[in-house]
C-alpha cells in the first residue's frame, strides 16, 4: 500500500508539471527541463536522497518558478494598465479636441454658406443695377444724338435763311426809298428766297397774329426783312444757348452714370472675388470637418477596442492570478503532505519500489532514446515524461503532439500563403498610388499654369480698360478744344460778313445812287450843249470792288458751311468713339468676370487637388510602413518556410516511431 502511495503521487507530480509546461511558453519549457534534469541528476546520485525528498525539491523549485512568474506577470500587467490609461487619456482629449473643432467648423460652413448666398444675390444685384445704369446711358445718348442732329440741321437751315436775308438786306438796301426796281435774275431770285424764308419763320413765330401784306414800297419790305433778320438771330442764339445747356446737362449725366457703372462694376469684381475667396473657405472648411469627424470616428473606434482589450486584460490576468494562487496552493500542499511523516515511513519501500518499476519498463527508455535523437526540445521534455508517464498517458501526449504539429504544419503554410498575396498586393496598391501621385502633380501643375495664364490675362484686361479709359479722357478733351475752336470760327466768320457786308453796303449806297441819279438826270435833258463839258465820273474800280467784296461773303458762307461739317463729323466721329469704348470696356469687363470665376474654380480645384495628393503621400507612407512590418513579420517564415516543414515532419515521424516503440514494435 504504500508503495502504491507514492506511485500515486509521481502521478499526481507528473501531472502538475504536464499542466505547468501547457500553461508556460518557451521560458517555462526550459525551466520545466531543468527542474527534469535536477530530478535525474538526484536519481543518479547520492543513494542517501530519497525520492520523495528529490519530489519535494523539485515542487519547491516550482513554487519559486511560479512565484516569479507570479511577480512578473504583475508587473506586465502594471505596464499594460499604465498603457490603457494613458492612451485613454490621450484619446479622451483628442475626442473632445475633435468634438470641439467639428462644431466650430459646423458654425463656421453655416456662416460661409450664408455669406456665399449673400455675395451672389448683392453681385446679382450690381449686376441688374449697372446694367439698368448702361440702359439709361445708352438711351441718354441716343436721345442727346437725336437732339443734336435736329439741331445741327435746324442752324443749317436757320445761318443759311440768315445769309439770304443778309443778301436780300443788301440787295435791297441799294434801293431803299425808290420805287422798287426791276432787278437781275440772279439778285431777284434771292429777293424772293429771302421772302420765302421770311414769311415761313414769320408764320412759325407769329402764327394768326401777323399777316404781312403786299406792298410794293422797298422801304417797308426792307425794314420787315432787317426785322426778320434781328429775330432769326435772336432765335438761333437761343437755340443756341439751349443746346449749350443740353450738352452741359448730358456731360454731367453721362459723367455720373459712367461713374456709377465703374463703381458697380468694381463693387461687382470686389464682391465677386470674395464670393470667390468665401467658397474656397466653405470648401477647405467642409474638407476640414470631414477630417475631423473622420479622426473622432477613429478615435471613438480606438477607444470602444481600447476599453474592451483592457478589460479583456483585466480579466485574464485575474484568471491567470488566480489560476496561478491555485497553483501554487496546491504545490505548498502536496509539500506539506509528503514531508509529512506518513511519507518518511514509507520512504524505503517507495524506494525499491522505484527501483524494481525502472527495470522493468526499458521499453520507455529506448522510446526516449528515440524522441531524444531528434533534437527538439519540445520532444525531449516528451521524453522525459516517456520515462516518468505510463504508456496510455504517454501515447496519449504524443498523439495530441502530433495533432499539434500537423495544425502548426498547416497554419505555417497559410501564413506563408498570406504574405505572399499580402506582399504582392501591397505592391500593387503602391504601384498605383505612386501613378495617381505622378497624375496629381501633373494635374497641380496644369492648374497652376491655368490660374497664371488666367490672372495675366485678367491684369492685361484691368490695363486695357485703363488705357480705353484714358484715350476716351483724352478723345473727349480733344473733341471741347476743337468745339471751341469750331464756335471761335464760326462767330469770326459771322463778324468778317457782318463787316464785310456793312462795307458793300457802304459802297453800294454811293456807288450805285449816284449812277441811279446821273441817269435819272441825263433823261430829264432837252438839249446838248454846244461845246462837251467833262464829267465827273466815280472809279471805274468800284463794281468790280464790290464784287470782291460779295465774292468774300460767300467765301465766309463756305467756311462756316464747312465749318459746321467738319464738327458734325467731329462730333459723330467722337459719339462713335464713345460707343465703341464703352462696348469695348463692357466686353472686358465680362471677360475679367468670367476669368476671375474660372480662375476662382480652379484655384479651388487644386486646392482640393492638393488635398488628393496629401492623402496619397499618406497612404503611400502607410503602405511603406505595413510592407516594412509584413517583411518584418514574413520574411523569416517565407525564408525559412521549406527548413520548418521539413523539421516538423522529421518531429512527426520521430514521434509516430516512438509511439510505434511503446506498441511494441521493434524498430532496430
Amino acid at each position: 500500500m504504500a508503495g502504491m502511495k507514492v506511485f500515486i503521487i509521481f502521478a499526481l507530480a507528473a501531472t502538475s508539471q504536464a499542466v505547468h509546461v501547457s500553461s508556460r511558453g518557451a521560458t517555462g519549457a526550459e525551466q520545466e527541463r531543468s527542474l527534469l534534469q535536477t530530478y535525474n541528476n538526484q536519481l543518479g546520485g547520492s543513494a542517501k536522497v530519497t525520492p520523495v525528498t528529490r519530489v519535494v525539491n523539485l515542487l519547491k523549485e516550482m513554487s519559486k518558478t511560479l512565484n516569479k512568474e507570479q511577480d512578473e506577470d504583475q508587473a506586465l500587467f502594471d505596464k499594460l494598465t499604465c498603457w490603457c490609461n494613458n492612451n485613454k487619456y490621450e484619446k479622451s482629449g483628442s475626442s473632445d479636441a475633435a468634438t470641439a473643432k467639428i462644431s466650430e467648423l459646423e458654425a463656421t460652413i453655416e456662416m460661409l454658406t450664408a455669406r456665399s448666398k449673400e455675395l451672389s444675390t448683392k453681385i446679382k444685384e450690381l449686376e441688374a443695377e449697372f446694367a439698368s445704369d448702361k440702359a439709361a446711358l445708352a438711351e441718354a445718348s441716343a436721345l442727346r444724338a437725336k437732339q443734336l442732329k435736329e439741331f445741327h440741321a435746324m442752324e443749317l437751315d436757320n445761318i443759311a435763311a440768315l445769309e439770304n436775308l443778309k443778301s436780300a438786306i443788301v440787295v435791297l438796301g441799294r434801293h431803299n426809298g425808290a420805287a422798287f426796281p426791276q432787278l437781275p435774275s440772279a439778285e431777284a431770285d434771292t429777293v424772293k428766297h429771302a421772302m420765302k424764308v421770311a414769311a415761313a419763320f414769320m408764320q412759325s413765330h407769329h402764327s394768326d397774329t401777323y399777316m404781312p401784306s403786299y406792298n410794293a414800297a422797298s422801304g417797308e419790305i426792307f425794314g420787315i426783312l432787317k426785322q426778320l433778320q434781328d429775330e432769326m438771330k435772336a432765335a438761333l442764339s437761343d437755340a443756341q444757348k439751349t443746346e449749350a445747356a443740353r450738352a452741359a446737362t448730358f456731360a454731367e449725366l453721362r459723367a455720373a452714370k459712367t461713374a456709377e457703372i465703374e463703381a458697380g462694376e468694381k463693387m461687382a469684381e470686389t464682391k465677386e472675388d470674395e464670393l470667390a475667396k468665401t467658397d474656397m473657405d466653405n470648401a477647405e472648411a467642409k474638407e476640414d470637418l470631414g477630417q475631423q469627424q473622420a479622426q473622432l470616428s477613429e478615435d471613438q473606434k480606438f477607444l470602444k477596442n481600447l476599453g474592451n482589450m483592457c478589460a479583456e486584460g483585466d480579466a485574464n490576468f485575474a484568471k491567470r492570478k488566480e489560476s496561478r494562487l491555485a497553483e501554487i496552493q496546491a504545490v505548498s500542499q502536496t509539500i506539506e503532505i509528503l514531508a509529512g511523516d506518513d511519507a518518511k515511513d514509507a520512504m524505503d519501500t517507495t524506494f525499491n519500489f522505484l527501483q524494481t518499476t525502472q527495470k522493468k519498463d526499458k521499453r520507455r527508455n529506448v522510446a526516449a532514446a528515440v524522441l531524444r535523437k531528434v533534437g527538439s526540445p519540445d520532444l525531449a521534455m516528451l521524453a522525459t515524461s516517456v520515462e516518468l508517464d505510463a504508456f496510455t498517458k504517454v501515447k496519449a501526449m504524443i498523439d495530441k503532439m502530433i495533432a499539434t504539429l500537423k495544425t502548426q504544419q498547416a497554419d505555417e503554410v497559410k501564413k506563408n500563403d498570406w504574405c505572399k498575396a499580402e506582399l504582392q498586393e501591397n505592391e500593387m496598391t503602391t504601384a498605383k498610388t505612386t501613378d495617381l501621385k505622378a497624375d496629381l502633380e501633373a494635374k497641380i501643375g496644369e492648374l497652376e499654369a491655368t490660374i497664371k495664364r488666367l490672372s495675366e490675362e485678367i491684369e492685361t484686361a484691368h490695363l486695357d480698360i485703363g488705357n480705353l479709359q484714358l484715350e476716351l479722357q483724352r478723345a473727349s478733351e480733344n473733341r471741347k478744344s476743337e468745339n471751341l475752336d469750331f464756335q471761335k470760327v464760326v462767330a469770326d466768320q459771322m463778324v468778317t460778313a457782318e463787316i464785310l457786308a456793312k462795307a458793300l453796303d457802304k459802297l453800294a449806297t454811293f456807288y450805285d445812287e449816284a449812277a441811279f441819279a446821273q441817269t435819272h438826270k441825263r433823261s430829264l435833258l432837252k438839249q446838248t450843249p454846244p461845246v462837251a463839258q467833262m464829267e465827273y465820273k466815280k472809279s471805274s474800280g468800284s463794281s468790280g470792288v464790290m464784287s470782291m467784296i460779295e465774292k468774300l461773303i460767300y467765301d465766309t458762307k463756305d467756311i462756316t458751311a464747312e465749318s459746321k461739317k467738319s464738327e458734325s463729323e467731329a462730333q459723330a466721329a467722337y459719339e462713335a468713339l464713345v460707343a465703341d469704348t464703352n462696348a469695348s470696356v463692357g466686353d472686358l469687363t465680362k471677360e475679367i468676370t468670367s476669368k476671375t470665376k474660372s480662375r476662382a474654380a480652379a484655384k479651388k480645384e487644386l486646392s482640393a487637388t492638393n488635398s488628393d495628393r496629401a492623402d496619397a503621400i499618406t497612404e503611400l507612407e502607410n503602405l511603406g510602413k505595413y510592407n516594412g512590418d509584413m517583411h518584418a513579420e514574413c520574411d523569416y517564415v517565407m525564408k525559412n518556410f521549406g527548413i520548418r516543414q521539413t523539421a516538423r515532419a522529421q518531429e512527426v515521424e520521430a514521434l509516430q516511431q516512438a509511439k510505434q516503440i511503446l506498441n511494441g514494435a521493434n524498430l532496430s
